[in-house]
């Protein structure tokens, strides 16, 4: 394999991420890392959660071309702590996508990994991030369950955090405090399995009880 991941003005991104900024990085992997990335998730065999619209594989210290990823990457990025694991997603045509949730991370790298030929509405598929993380008191079922999204949506409000989106494209890294309120805008991709919406993401230092 060639190097995992394209070149870039790392020292610039070692700078926006010091800052705590949300950091959009395009051309993140070569088109053969991508390529893997999207194959063997589409066709696997096994998953390690089936959502209702959606399913997950996860990729810890055991995954060859996760360890590949996070070697150069700690290489490059001298701010990130610890990797603590990726996975996976890939979703059905049309899914509501990821609901509104916190990580128990310092940084999150999410990639989005199918082509843009793929989407069918250009409005949807992408991101939005709300600039703040749950109080220090709350539990993970608090910031990390479906069934209390109107308590997160509330908490947000009362603080009125507007979301910052972010609009989806292939090969995008979006880099972000894993502790920021965020949520899938929606999926909304062409039939076919080859144009099903993959997404890789990996979680690096702890954060949160």
């Amino acid at each position: 394999m060639k190097k995992s991941l394209c070149s870039q003005d790392w020292n610039s991104i070692n700078s926006q991420l010091k800052k705590n900024q949300i950091t959009i990085i395009d051309n993140f992997f070569t088109q053969e890392l991508l390529s893997i990335l999207k194959i063997r998730i589409l066709y696997a065999k096994h998953f390690d959660t089936n959502y209702k619209t959606y399913q997950a594989i996860d990729y810890r210290e055991n995954d060859y071309i996760t360890n590949l990823i996070v070697k150069e990457l700690k290489n490059k990025l001298d701010i990130l702590p610890p990797f603590q694991r990726a996975w996976s997603f890939v979703y059905n045509t049309d899914s509501p996508g990821v609901p509104l949730h916190a990580d128990p991370s310092k940084f999150n790298i999410n990639i989005w990994v199918s082509s843009d030929e793929s989407v069918k509405d250009k409005f949807s598929n992408g991101l939005k991030i709300y600039k703040i993380s749950p109080p220090s008191d709350w539990k993970r079922k608090d910031w990390n369950s479906p069934k209390n999204t109107g308590q997160m949506k509330q908490y947000i409000d009362s603080h009125n955090i507007q979301p910052t989106p972010i609009e989806y494209k292939s090969n995008r890294a979006v880099i972000f405090d894993g502790t920021y309120f965020h949520q899938t805008h929606f999926v909304s991709m062409k039939a076919g399995v080859e144009n099903r919406r993959v997404s890789y993401t990996m979680l690096f230092g702890l954060r949160l009880n």
